[in-house]
């Protein structure tokens, strides 16, 4: 199974997708109404959704956009990933977390540099 069928097959996965596509498009409109629609209200609480676009576009005018560079682990509620970005040659550990039953929100997202 390669990695893009691999996240495809994962509720966790579906959610990375769609908020990498709208990451990379630079439309950061449509990733708040994404991050207001998808992310759970627990976590919303934890950092609001303000907070969140604004490191989104910090990121993107630093690093640019990134890409999947491998798929580290998947489950029907949680995905691992490497990222690689535009700009430098840092890569980013990415783990998403959904919640187990429908609309799979978004429980817990997190992005580090690898060092």
């Amino acid at each position: 199974m390669n990695d893009k069928t691999a996240l495809r097959a994962s509720q966790a996965g579906m959610r990375f997708i769609a908020q990498m596509t709208i990451y990379n498009s630079g439309n950061f409109e449509r990733l708040r109404q994404f991050i207001n629609e998808s992310y759970h209200a627990d976590l919303s609480a934890e950092r609001d959704v303000d907070a969140r676009i604004e490191d989104f576009r910090q990121r993107y005018e630093t690093v640019g956009k990134l890409q999947v560079q491998q798929v580290i682990a998947t489950g029907k509620q949680v995905v691992v990933i490497l990222l690689k970005a535009e700009k430098d040659d840092e890569f980013y550990l990415n783990e998403l977390k959904v919640e187990e039953d429908y609309p799979h929100q978004i429980i817990e997202y997190h992005h580090d540099v690898m060092v």
